[in-house]
């Protein structure tokens, strides 16, 4: 492996639009050690309405040349290309956050894969769910969107990663990238230079535990177009979409927690030693339930990476 650097995510949530404390959350992130932010221009509040809000870029651009770290992008959450409402703004919404990963300096996009049923429709009553036949044709609508943004991107100088996804007690198979394996075969079917993969391996796991997926045999099929990685813990409790409560969801271990590796049970040695030729960042996603806990989470990342990174202070 080749780690270019680890990188802890800004939440969107908890920055919220706030540049002031952006710019305390960057200094104490440094501070730390850590080399890269994961910013999403939907925590700076850069993308309203589809459209990139210029003067928000420029102020976030000033922001990040008073500071040392590295930028890697997350896209806005609920971006989803097999969106089939015709009111939808999706793609205007992905380019717009490809230019702002241009803008800001940094060279991969994270984008959550296509769901055929949206989490924010899970519990909208009745809701059907899409038929074999619609599936097939919102993974070919996908595949091409992507191969366009793929375009895209490449005239942006920047990578897109589709990350595989959580999976939800309520909602099974609502998304073709809860399987490794899948990802990986619309990411070779996309087969543009620009397109790849952002493994989390908290999703993965949890997906491994959720379906009986062979976790080793997921990670195979995606290791040859993995770009950017996300390392946090659960374990390996699958819950439904509705349990937002962090502190009460902790108590039982349920959910997509993000807590430090180390905390639970997702096997990231095992995973790692599985992915001898990446080439990239880590990024620490972390919740900010657990700020106080980043030095410590670093300083088990570094241990499990056996590497001593070389823009640590």
């Amino acid at each position: 492996m080749d780690i270019g650097g680890i990188a802890i995510n800004a939440d969107a949530g908890f920055i919220d639009g706030n540049l002031g404390l952006l710019k305390k959350e960057l200094a104490y992130y440094r501070e730390i050690g850590f080399s890269h932010v994961e910013l999403g221009p939907h925590g700076v509040g850069a993308i309203v309405g589809g459209r990139l809000v210029r003067e928000r870029l420029r102020e976030v651009q000033a922001l990040l040349a008073g500071q040392p770290l590295g930028v890697a992008v997350h896209g806005p959450n609920p971006l989803n290309l097999m969106n089939r409402c015709p009111a939808a703004n999706d793609r205007e919404g992905f380019l717009s956050s490809l230019e702002f990963t241009a803008a800001v300096g940094a060279t991969v996009m994270v984008y959550h894969a296509g769901r055929y049923l949206a989490e924010e429709d899970f519990l909208v009553a009745p809701q059907p769910y899409p038929t074999t036949g619609e599936q097939q044709a919102m993974w070919e609508s996908e595949r091409e969107e992507l191969r366009s943004m793929g375009e895209a991107a490449a005239r942006c100088g920047v990578a897109i990663a589709v990350e595989n996804a959580r999976p939800y007690l309520n909602a099974p198979h609502y998304c073709y990238a809860e399987s490794l394996v899948k990802l990986a075969a619309m990411v070779k079917e996309v087969g543009h230079p620009n397109v790849g993969v952002t493994l989390d391996m908290g999703h993965a796991y949890l997906s491994a535990r959720r379906y009986g997926l062979d976790l080793c045999e997921g990670i195979a099929a995606v290791a040859p177009f993995v770009r950017h990685i996300h390392l946090h813990d659960n374990f390996g409790r699958c819950c439904h979409s509705y349990e937002r409560k962090q502190h009460e969801m902790a108590v039982m271990g349920r959910g997509d927690m993000h807590m430090p590796i180390g905390w639970g049970e997702v096997p990231a040695r095992e995973i790692f030693a599985r992915l001898p030729h990446y080439i990239g960042l880590v990024t620490l996603e972390l919740r900010p339930r657990y700020r106080d806990h980043y030095r410590d989470a670093l300083g088990a990342a570094r241990r499990i990476l056996m590497f001593k990174e070389r823009y640590a202070s």
